[in-house]
């Protein structure tokens, strides 16, 4: 669910991708706590990152669930193209705009339900090792509707041990086979 609602956004942002070949679109990896990913992050261009910080989960039967899911955009660019309407290298604030357009309303399925902006936040504008940034957080909340999956791993139906006498003899010296019933 988390996954496929992650690939379906970026890819829904991939449209920023034509007008903006820079643009880097990916899942969120922890950049603005690590310095050394701050500055790639700085140095790779405008990018778009997405998270999802939360999922609330509500009983309707006894393995379907309502899912509220709120996920995030982590926007930036440097600081000084932030105003900047340039499309070939665009500022935090065109970016921010231009996400909002693409996912206000949008659906990710077809018949599934819309996502909508939920809020907005200004996370880094300053300096970081001598180069501006300027990082913008917007959350988005979308309902699903999520069922319980079934596990699709083989049945255990045995257990195999093989002993090593010594230990560090490299040959079989002799196998168990458990077979597993039911009981």
């Amino acid at each position: 669910m988390l996954a496929e609602l992650e690939d379906a956004v970026l890819a829904r942002l991939g449209e920023l991708k034509q007008a903006v070949p820079r643009l880097r679109l990916e899942t969120y990896g922890g950049e603005l706590s690590d310095p050394d990913q701050m500055v790639k992050l700085i140095a790779g261009g405008p990018s778009i990152l997405i998270t999802t910080p939360k999922v609330s989960f509500k009983q309707r039967t006894n393995r379907r669930y309502a899912a509220a899911l709120v996920f995030r955009l982590v926007i930036s660019s440097e600081r000084e193209r932030k105003l900047q309407a340039k499309i070939s290298d665009p500022g935090s604030y065109l970016l921010w705009e231009s996400c909002m357009g693409l996912l206000t309303d949008w659906q990710h399925k077809t018949d599934g339900a819309r996502v909508r902006p939920t809020e907005f936040n200004n996370l880094v504008s300053g300096r970081f090792q001598a180069q501006s940034l300027s990082v913008l957080g917007q959350s988005f909340a979308i309902d699903l509707d999520w069922t319980v999956p079934e596990p699709d791993w083989p049945e255990l139906k045995r257990i195999v041990l093989d002993y090593h006498v010594p230990a560090d003899n490299p040959e079989i010296t002799v196998t168990d086979n458990i077979e597993l019933r039911d009981v």
